[in-house]
């Protein structure tokens, strides 16, 4: 996975050798002449809610902006209302954006915006998350029903037939909750039939993760893991609602609640080295960032994409009538958990989770 040492300063250029570029300009888009001045050019990201994990892919893709030389218009943060998304959206290009990254924080609902867009000739990139439908020039995100089975696998070697895990499922209007909900469930169902899966419905809300523990350690004396879909989100209060019930203990000690995380956030780093979490598997958020902004520049520039191998290590193919970056997604353990190039280690995601290394 390449990652860059600060979310805004990455790759001077991206190469774009290993796409296959068509160079006429993308549907629905009307391609910025390339002798006007950047700074004519304002570009802008639309939040959908409010975490650290979001707060940072905000930031960064507004700081790679400017630092390309683009204007800007000020980001926007719908905290967790869909129709406000929509209409942040509409505003944005109302105020003359040309271009806009945005992560998708109702996949139905978004669609409206992105209609809006494209009738406007506005392109958008969408990162981490995809929209049901709608003309997008690309979506880069991770495959995250891949990420679920790989978390499913993590959990399977640490569980034994018989014992109960708990899986904390992201809202399903998110494609993100989705694909980590049904990529862990189909593994587990096929590779550990005899492990009883407890879903609990968070809608990615902090608050309802620690009912739903607390509700399930109740009604299950074998519960042995707890499948944690967003450790930026959720961290630390799995921690603290263990400790609350006396089940905060360390990995390899007896009475261990295995847990397996995804995101791979500066939160996750610390406690897998504090012997707390078992594994994260890594959303390559500096990636998303990286390659939201040079996506959503080349195509304003006229630029449109095929399927196919990248040059950084990826797949793009089609889904859903868009085209879909599929970045790679490691797996965090004690053995690796130390490496700079995992973006939780990174300075900027530090400092955005206000966690010390």
């Amino acid at each position: 996975m390449r990652t860059a040492a600060k979310t805004g300063v990455v790759l001077a250029g991206l190469t774009a050798s290993a796409l296959m570029l068509t160079g006429c300009s993308s549907e629905g888009t009307t391609a910025i002449s390339a002798d006007t001045d950047k700074a004519d050019i304002q570009l802008s990201y639309s939040q959908p809610h409010t975490d650290p994990f979001q707060n940072a892919e905000n930031v960064g893709s507004m700081q790679r902006f400017e630092e390309l030389g683009y204007g800007t218009i000020p980001a926007t943060n719908a905290d967790r209302d869909a129709s406000q998304q929509l209409t942040d959206i509409q505003t944005l290009i109302n105020k003359g954006a040309k271009g806009l990254v945005i992560s998708v924080g109702d996949a139905d609902a978004i669609v409206p915006a992105i209609e809006y867009a494209n009738d406007a000739s506005v392109p958008i990139v969408a990162i981490d998350e995809a929209p049901a439908s709608g003309k997008i020039a690309m979506i880069v995100r991770a495959d995250n029903v891949n990420m679920g089975a790989l978390a499913c696998e993590e959990m399977g070697t640490r569980v034994k037939a018989g014992d109960a895990v708990i899986t904390l499922d992201g809202d399903p209007v998110t494609s993100n909750g989705r694909d980590r909900t049904n990529g862990f469930n189909d593994c587990m169902a096929e590779k550990y039939p005899d492990v009883k899966l407890v879903n609990v419905a968070t809608e990615w809300d902090p608050a309802k993760a620690a009912s739903g523990i607390e509700t399930a350690m109740n009604q299950y004396d074998n519960i042995a893991g707890i499948y944690n879909q967003s450790d930026a989100t959720f961290f630390p209060t799995i921690l603290d609602t263990l400790d609350s019930l006396g089940k905060l203990v360390p990995v390899g000690q007896d009475g261990h609640v295995v847990q397996v995380s995804v995101d791979a956030s500066p939160m996750a780093m610390t406690a897998i080295r504090d012997g707390w979490l078992d594994a994260a598997v890594a959303q390559p958020m500096t990636d998303y960032i990286d390659y939201g902004v040079d996506y959503l520049t080349r195509a304003i520039s006229g630029e449109t994409f095929e399927a196919g191998d990248t040059d950084h290590g990826s797949v793009i193919e089609e889904r859903n009538g868009n085209l879909v970056d599929l970045l790679p997604t490691p797996v965090v353990t004690a053995d690796n958990v130390d490496d700079p190039e995992l973006w939780g280690n990174k300075e900027f995601a530090l400092e955005a989770f206000g966690v010390s290394k």
